[in-house]
């Protein structure tokens, strides 16, 4: 991959192990908040919020609902299956501000993540991250992760109010990295969000497939099953 000078990374199961760490935070708020006196199968409370929380990650994406609805609905949807007999409402947002205060302090990365960043650095690549995540979260898992040193910049969906994939927030991550998208290129794990909209804004993408999803027809320039593969690449 020729001309590349500045590099665009996912956050989450790209570099920072969202998939490993948030079933530990989802635990902590399980216990914390004493939901085994609703639901005493954590599993069962677990699959019911996992799949919910999907369903509303999808509609944030493309604008189809707002931040807040995500973060309370996902919690107040469950304790309403489970039968919780308290204010749902209040009881979800205190569940939710626990559950991503503790995440970000969980310090799992992606294995290979921390080498890829060192390799980028030290050739001389502008490397930032690109991320639908929330602000005040995002940031702090790089830092707990141990990698925030190797980025220049943590370019949010919350700042300009618009989340991959759609156009806007690739034009706008260039213009705050003062960058070209011809010489740029994004890195994720998502193929939708991160390859299907980075390549829509004409950038180069590295599809990170570390799930081993069907790739064929994928519009990425390359897909990778690992991060060190990508140091052979750039």
């Amino acid at each position: 991959m020729q001309n590349i000078k500045t590099v665009f990374l996912d956050v989450d199961d790209t570099l920072w192990a969202f998939t490993k760490n948030s079933p530990i935070s989802l635990r902590h708020v399980y216990e914390v908040y004493g939901i085994s006196q609703w639901c005493e199968d954590y599993e069962k409370f677990k699959a019911i919020y996992l799949v919910k929380n999907h369903e509303l990650w999808d509609l944030y994406h493309y604008g189809k609902i707002e931040q807040h609805y995500l973060v309370t609905e996902r919690f107040r949807y469950v304790l309403e299956k489970i039968g919780c007999d308290v204010d749902l409402n209040a009881l979800a947002a205190k569940m939710n501000e626990e559950y991503l205060s503790y995440l970000a302090t969980l310090p799992a990365i992606v294995p290979g993540a921390k080498e890829l960043l060192q390799y980028l650095t030290a050739n001389g690549y502008d490397v930032n991250a690109l991320s639908n995540g929330f602000k005040g979260v995002q940031l702090k898992k790089l830092q707990s992760g141990g990698i925030d040193g190797y980025v220049r910049k943590v370019i949010l969906s919350d700042d300009c109010g618009i989340t991959k994939p759609l156009r806007g927030i690739f034009d706008y991550a260039l213009e705050q990295c003062d960058a070209e998208a011809a010489k740029s290129v994004m890195i994720g794990d998502e193929y939708d969000t991160d390859i299907a909209g980075a390549h829509n804004a004409g950038w180069h993408t590295i599809f990170y497939n570390w799930r081993k999803t069907d790739a064929e027809n994928s519009v990425a320039d390359v897909t990778v099953d690992s991060l060190e593969e990508i140091m052979k690449i750039l």
